[in-house]
């Protein structure tokens, strides 16, 4: 299974429908920071990981 990005906020509009290589442990306040396939790092809700 792999999971893409879907993010909720325009900040993150340029990541939309990318592949996520990895992501981590929940946070505090609920986000994730994952790792994209092109190496790029964000954090996001959990709820804007996508598996396909």
């Amino acid at each position: 299974m792999k999971w893409v990005l879907r993010p909720s906020h325009a900040q993150l509009a340029e990541h939309d429908g990318k592949e996520i290589y990895a992501f981590g442990d929940t946070d505090m306040v609920g986000r994730v920071e994952v790792t994209l396939t092109d190496g790029t790092r964000v954090k996001v809700r959990r709820t804007e990981l996508i598996p396909c």
